[in-house]
C-alpha cells in the first residue's frame, strides 16, 4: 500500500514536471513570436528615375552609362537607356550633346561619349533628358594630378627573403587653394606564366591588388584595399612626407615584378561614395542591402555614381 502511494506521488511529480516544461516551452514560443516585427514596404510609391554612371579622368573622353532605377522587389536585369539627350557643361558653359556609341559592353549596349578630352581643374556637369523619366543632373570637379616631389623605396622583399615588411617614403605638395581629397594605393604589376590554347607556356601581365598600405596620417587603411582614403585635414597646403608600410612580396615564378604606387586626387563625389556611402560591417541576411545615401549632386541607385580622380603613378622594378 505504501509502495503504491509512493508510486502515485512519483507519477504526480512527473505530471507536474511535464506540465511545467510545457509552460516554459509555450512561453518561450510566445515571447519569440511577440518579438517579431512586421515591416510593410510600399513599393508602389517608388519613383523610377535615371541613374548616371561615369568616372572622369584627365586627357580622356567622357563615357557615360545611363540606366533606369528599379523597385526593391524588381529582380529583372538593369535596363540601360539609349534614348536620352545628354548635354555636358564645362565650368557651367555648354560644350556639346554627347553622342551615343552602339557597342556591346558589360554596362549595356553602348554609352554616351564626348568628342573632346576632359581637362584638369574643371567642373563638369551633365544634364540627361528622357521622354518619360524627366531630367537628371550630376556634376563633379576633376582635380589636378598630385605633385610628387620625392620618392624612396626603403625596404622590400627579395629572392632570399620572399616576404618582408616593405617601407617607402613619398613626398608631395598639397594645395592651399582647395579642400583636397586623396587616396594612396600600393600594388604590383607582374609578368606571370600562363598556358595558352596550344598548351604552351606564355607570359602575360597581371596585377596583385590586395596590398594594404599603412601610414599614420591616413587612418582608414581597411576601407577599400588597396586604396587608403583621406582628406587634406592633416596636411592642408603643406609639403607632406608619408612613411608607408606594406607587406612586400617576391615570387621567383614571375618573369617581371614592378611595385606600383598610385597617389590620386579625388573629386568630392568620388571620396564620399567610397568612404561614406557604403555602410561598414557585415551585411547580415535579415538586414537588407547596404544603405546608400541619395546626394543631390550625385544620383545614386545601386552603384550609380558620377565621380572623378586624377592619379600620379610611380613604378619601381623589383625583378
Amino acid at each position: 500500500m505504501k509502495a503504491s502511494k509512493r508510486c502515485n506521488k512519483i507519477e504526480m511529480k512527473g505530471v507536474y514536471y511535464y506540465a511545467y516544461c510545457c509552460c516554459i516551452l509555450f512561453s518561450t514560443i510566445f515571447m519569440c513570436a511577440a518579438c517579431q516585427k512586421v515591416i510593410h514596404l510600399d513599393f508602389d510609391n517608388t519613383v523610377i528615375k535615371q541613374v548616371i554612371n561615369a568616372n572622369l579622368y584627365p586627357n580622356t573622353n567622357l563615357t557615360v552609362n545611363i540606366s533606369k532605377s528599379k523597385r526593391a522587389d524588381d529582380y529583372s536585369a538593369v535596363e540601360f537607356l539609349n534614348d536620352c539627350k545628354v548635354d555636358i557643361y564645362e565650368n557651367d558653359i555648354f560644350k556639346e550633346t554627347l553622342a551615343f556609341v552602339l557597342k556591346d559592353t558589360l554596362s549595356g549596349l553602348g554609352y554616351y561619349t564626348s568628342s573632346f578630352l576632359l581637362q584638369e581643374n574643371k567642373t563638369y556637369k551633365i544634364v540627361s533628358t528622357h521622354a518619360t523619366l524627366g531630367i537628371a543632373e550630376a556634376s563633379e570637379y576633376l582635380p589636378f594630378k598630385p605633385d610628387i616631389i620625392n620618392f624612396a623605396l626603403l625596404q622590400h622583399a627579395d629572392s632570399l627573403q620572399t616576404k618582408k615588411d616593405g617601407h617607402y617614403i613619398i613626398v608631395f605638395q598639397d594645395s592651399a587653394d582647395f579642400k583636397e581629397y586623396y587616396f594612396l594605393a600600393t600594388f604590383y604589376r607582374v609578368l606571370k606564366p600562363t598556358i595558352d590554347n596550344q598548351g604552351d607556356t606564355i607570359y602575360k601581365y597581371d596585377y596583385i591588388w590586395d596590398i594594404p598600405s599603412h601610414t599614420p596620417l591616413i587612418p582608414n587603411v581597411n576601407n577599400f584595399w588597396p586604396r587608403s582614403y583621406t582628406t587634406d585635414d592633416n596636411f592642408n597646403g603643406q609639403l607632406t612626407s608619408l612613411t608607408v608600410s606594406f607587406p612586400s612580396q617576391y615570387n621567383t615564378n614571375y618573369k617581371e615584378i614592378a611595385l606600383i604606387i598610385e597617389l590620386s586626387r579625388l573629386g568630392k563625389n568620388f571620396y564620399e561614395w567610397n568612404t561614406q556611402q557604403l555602410r561598414y560591417g557585415i551585411d547580415y541576411l535579415n538586414d537588407g542591402q547596404y544603405d546608400r545615401i541619395n546626394i543631390k549632386s550625385n544620383i545614386k541607385n545601386g552603384f550609380g555614381h558620377f565621380s572623378a580622380n586624377s592619379s600620379t603613378f610611380i613604378g619601381i622594378p623589383i625583378k
